[in-house]
């Protein structure tokens, strides 16, 4: 009782047969507690990974990409992280050598994590379909982060053909067509459900990507259904104080699920990195803020060095705490 169980029920007394002394018993007790009946089987806990050069094939667990530059983008969404634009001077385009090093450091460190090719948009890079086949060809998992506006039915068709791709992941902030084509551009919702549905069609797992605001916070519930509609899932993105969002002081939804209706809400710090423009950082949202950056390899960024500068960063960082009160 002193334990705060607030009923305990002896269910079985018997012989304690690992002593010899005959005033010893085993109980069997029916514990509870706050409504939680202790006689139900306990859940394992799960061993906490934590990433770095030892033990990196099985703590990085994944490894987010940027083709173009993160601020490279044929939209201007009202709510991007890195502010991108069609108007971006910035001429990062990720090289075949580049891939090819990059894959060289994974490999050193005897992993296999999960790719996320993302943006910026990663479709405005000329190569990137010959990337991802790289990528496949080697026996990566891995997935692409898009707007939706460039994936064809030839795309669609190509990356149909490639085994370790899991999903594509396109934008989609409503199922209001008014709604959404206010964050992002006009004519923007037809494009992108052209997208869903000729990946569909080809077999591709899809899941809609909305972020959470007050401007898309009414239609959320129909986004869902919407998804269903089209074999489709949904993920939500929290929404970080950077960027656009910054520039028009963007509000997250009252009451938002905070990218939390998946199964793995591990920090994205914690179980991979992020590699943009030759570099590497903690997560894909803090590619662009200043010093952030973990080193120009794979080995520093798993550094026991870079791992303290990630947990100094969750203490400091606005959006390190966004994460912190619900992972993306």
């Amino acid at each position: 009782m002193e334990a705060g169980f607030t009923r305990v029920e002896v269910l079985e007394i018997s012989e304690n047969k690992r002593t010899r002394n005959p005033e010893a018993y085993v109980l069997t007790l029916s514990a509870k507690k706050a409504a939680v009946d202790l006689r139900a089987p306990l859940r394992k806990t799960q061993k906490q990974i934590i990433i770095g050069r030892e033990g990196a094939a099985e703590s990085l667990r994944e490894l987010w990409i940027f083709p173009v530059a993160p601020e490279t983008c044929n939209l201007a969404c009202t709510h991007c992280l890195y502010a991108a634009s069609p108007k971006t001077r910035n001429p990062y385009r990720l090289s075949r050598d580049e891939l090819s090093r990059l894959l060289a450091q994974v490999e050193a460190v005897d992993a296999k994590p999960h790719f996320l090719f993302t943006g910026g948009e990663p479709t405005l890079h000329p190569e990137l379909y010959d990337f991802l086949d790289t990528v496949d060809d080697k026996g990566y998992s891995f997935q692409l982060m898009t707007n939706g506006t460039r994936i064809q039915k030839e795309t669609a068709t190509r990356l149909s053909k490639m085994p370790h791709l899991t999903k594509v992941q396109i934008s989609l902030e409503s199922a209001d067509p008014k709604i959404n084509d206010s964050i992002y551009g006009v004519g923007l919702y037809r494009r992108a459900l052209g997208a869903v549905d000729s990946l569909r069609e080809k077999g591709v797992a899809v899941t809609l990507a909305a972020t959470p605001m007050e401007s898309n916070q009414e239609g959320l519930a129909d986004l869902e259904r919407l998804a269903v509609e089209k074999g489709a899932d949904v993920k939500y993105i929290s929404l970080y104080d950077l960027g656009s969002a910054k520039e028009r002081g963007l509000k997250p939804s009252r009451g938002a699920s905070d990218g939390n209706n998946q199964s793995d809400s591990t920090l994205m710090c914690d179980k991979g990195v992020a590699y943009s423009e030759g570099a590497f950082y903690p997560c894909p949202v803090l590619v662009k803020e200043p010093g952030t950056k973990l080193g120009d390899t794979l080995d520093e960024a798993l550094s026991p060095e870079s791992r303290q500068r990630v947990a100094k960063l969750r203490e400091v960082h606005s959006a390190c705490q966004v994460c912190l009160k619900g992972s993306t």
